[in-house]
C-alpha cells in the first residue's frame, strides 16, 4: 500500500539513521547524589552535554576550598574533606539550590 500523503516519496522517515553508531548526543539527564564525608548534600543533574561532575569541584575551588578529594561510585559522587566539611556542605547546599 502506498501512502499518498508523502508526495509520492515511498521512503520511510529516518532511513539514513545509523542505529549502530555510538553518538555522543545526550539523550537523558544524568543525576547523581552528592555526599560530603558520607552525608547526603543534594543531587546534581547534568542537563547538557557541556556539564560534568567536575563542575562541583570547580565551584568548590572557586569558593576557596582546596583540601578535598572526590570520587564517583555509580550514581554517588562522594567528596572527602579533612577540614571544613561543614562549610563545604553549606556551600554545596547553596550551589544545588541555585542550579
Amino acid at each position: 500500500m502506498i501512502d499518498r500523503n508523502n508526495n509520492g516519496n515511498n521512503m520511510l522517515p529516518f532511513t539514513n539513521v545509523d542505529s549502530e553508531s555510538t553518538s555522543s548526543v545526550k539523550l537523558n539527564e544524568d543525576q547523581y547524589e552528592v555526599y560530603v564525608n558520607g552525608n547526603f548534600v543534594g543531587r546534581k543533574t547534568l542537563k547538557t552535554q557541556g556539564e560534568d561532575l567536575s563542575d562541583i569541584d570547580d565551584f568548590l575551588r572557586n569558593q576557596g576550598f582546596i583540601d578535598f578529594t572526590a570520587s564517583l561510585d555509580g550514581d554517588h559522587y562522594t567528596i572527602h574533606a579533612d577540614h571544613q566539611d561543614y562549610d563545604i556542605t553549606n556551600a554545596l547546599s547553596v550551589y544545588f539550590t541555585n542550579r
